[in-house]
């Protein structure tokens, strides 16, 4: 993933003197995803839930076969 810095800067940041933005509260209002990292990212994860979605229908699915055969 590759991140970058937010144009205009959090007002916060500008008075800033660290160097290191991982010990920061607001580090994820001066760092973002790039746009296609974003998309990508909502993405997997929308697959991801998607699978656990068929996964829960394939179970309810073998549960109904077993009622319907008994």
């Amino acid at each position: 993933m590759r991140w970058i810095e937010a144009d205009p800067i959090p007002e916060k940041c500008k008075s800033c003197t660290e160097e290191d933005c991982c010990t920061c509260d607001i580090a994820g209002m001066r760092w973002v995803l790039s746009k296609e990292d974003e998309l990508q990212s909502s993405r997997m994860l929308m697959v991801r839930a998607i699978e656990r979605l068929q996964r829960k229908i394939a179970a309810i699915d073998a549960e109904l076969e077993k009622l319907r055969n008994t």
